[in-house]
């Protein structure tokens, strides 16, 4: 049984312009935070898959303290009221955008309610007043959505070790951003504050490039997506034993180039879009880069590697496995090492870095076989 509380807890702190307030019972409070804001108006409560219960909760209490509400799934938010002064993502990322959406529409207030702390991203680009984490509501998240939020603090080694090489490499800016890590006994209030901090740098590393290409991989193959956190976490790991095996190689000039129109027709396949769009995204290194960053990358190759030392995610892949009630063995279904390898090569192709480095010398492309075990069994099924 949820705890109640009589009164709204006060600002815990703020992230990306919007006040975070934790605590216990906060659906019986909310009622009292939002008169304010609501003016006598109407209140929208957008609802996703992760938030079905949470938003019925929370329609009922706030009818219960005498508002109007609209309660509605978030693909439906813009047929809401127009007279709608407040709107609550109930949920995860999807709730949270459609609460955004519509009260920017409607110059109104956006108030977020997440039933999962996995969701990174919630706060990019504004538009979000207040932010609600009830411990209790977190705490009851199934399985995959805490393995999710764990799984991006987890992949920050290897993030960080990213923005080692665009500052020594590649002479970007240094990253002047804190990167949220998970800690021992961290609450599942305080995850899910780390885990919207963490995606308020605003940079696309190359976990989540290959994270993405998984996903599409998977719908591609007729399988269920799984949750962002958790391709990311697989990437990172992936990437981690990549970036230390490619480093340690003496003979990475010998390859032959990357066959670039392959790689955009294939991921224009998955992706849905247009072939010259995919190819304008591409991070293909003409001659001279190429020369200058590999004399460069000579001269910073130990310190890299020693940075990748510190990359040890032997123990973190354990405990996140054991966070499933069967430990992980989900994952012989959802991807393949040949579904996890060709999403790295395509990734490549669009990433900067040291990954975007690697695809450009052709090695990603070389690390895959020209047709993929299922391509194979496929058109054998099509042969009889």
């Amino acid at each position: 049984m949820r705890c109640e509380v009589t009164s709204f807890p006060a600002v815990g702190e703020t992230a990306g312009g919007a006040d975070i307030y934790c605590g216990k019972g906060l659906v019986a409070a909310l009622g009292d935070f939002l008169q304010e804001l609501s003016g006598g108006g109407r209140v929208l409560v957008v609802r996703d898959g992760d938030g079905e219960k949470l938003a019925a909760e929370i329609a009922e209490s706030l009818r219960g303290d005498g508002f109007r509400v609209t309660e509605l799934r978030a693909e439906d938010a813009d047929l809401a009221e127009e007279n709608c002064i407040v709107s609550v993502g109930a949920g995860g990322s999807a709730a949270a955008a459609a609460a955004k959406k519509a009260a920017a529409d409607r110059r109104g207030e956006c108030v977020l309610f997440p039933s999962v702390p996995c969701e990174e991203g919630l706060l990019a680009g504004g538009g979000v007043r207040a932010v609600c984490l009830d411990e209790d509501v977190l705490a009851a998240s199934p399985a995959d959505a805490t393995a999710a939020a764990c799984g991006i603090l987890l992949a920050s080694p290897v993030k960080r070790f990213e923005d080692l090489f665009a500052e020594k490499v590649l002479a970007a800016p240094k990253r002047d951003f804190h990167r949220e890590e998970l800690v021992e006994g961290d609450t599942w209030t305080e995850i899910a504050v780390k885990v919207m901090k963490n995606g308020l740098g605003g940079t696309v590393y190359a976990c989540d490039a290959v994270a993405e290409m998984m996903r599409l991989i998977a719908l591609s193959r007729g399988k269920r997506p799984r949750r962002k956190g958790e391709y990311v976490f697989v990437a990172a790991c992936t990437l981690a034993a990549f970036y230390k095996a490619y480093l340690s190689s003496p003979a990475l000039d010998t390859l032959l180039p990357a066959d670039h129109s392959a790689a955009a027709d294939e991921i224009a396949r998955l992706a849905g879009a247009d072939r010259c769009n995919i190819l304008q995204a591409f991070d293909i290194f003409g001659a001279n880069s190429y020369f200058r960053i590999s004399y460069i990358l000579g001269e910073y190759r130990m310190d890299l590697i020693s940075e990748l030392a510190c990359c040890d995610l032997s123990s973190a892949e354990r405990k996140w496995r054991r966070m499933y009630d069967d430990a992980g063995f989900w994952m012989k279904s959802a991807f393949t090492s040949e579904d996890v390898l060709r999403a790295l090569a395509l990734a490549g192709e669009m990433s900067g870095g040291l990954l975007g480095f690697a695809a450009g010398t052709g090695l990603t492309a070389a690390m895959l076989p020209g047709v993929t075990r299922t391509e194979k069994r496929e058109k054998a099924a099509k042969s009889g």
